[in-house]
């Protein structure tokens, strides 16, 4: 599968790619914003479903799960220039 339709598809339907977010963080076929496109479209997801949580394809996946992922994704991204 090509990058660009593994991250078209995972954004609409992650689970399906990915049973937990620190998945998302370990599958070297991404790059850094790729990751984060995905885990954007992830948190959308379970925000839109109910705030504590989501069962998406029978996968529980808690926000604050998808936030920490997020959250060491941009801290490994350069700062962008002032």
């Amino acid at each position: 599968m090509k990058n660009t339709k593994l991250v078209e598809e995972a954004k609409l339907n992650p689970t399906r790619i990915y049973h937990r977010p620190h998945d998302v963080l370990r599958d070297r076929r991404l790059k850094d914003p790729e990751r984060l496109e995905i885990l954007a479209a992830w948190e959308d997801g379970v925000r839109r479903a109910e705030p504590a949580g989501s069962q998406m394809n029978g996968t529980s996946v808690r926000l604050e799960d998808l936030e920490q992922v997020r959250r060491e994704v941009e801290q490994r991204l350069p700062l962008p220039p002032t």
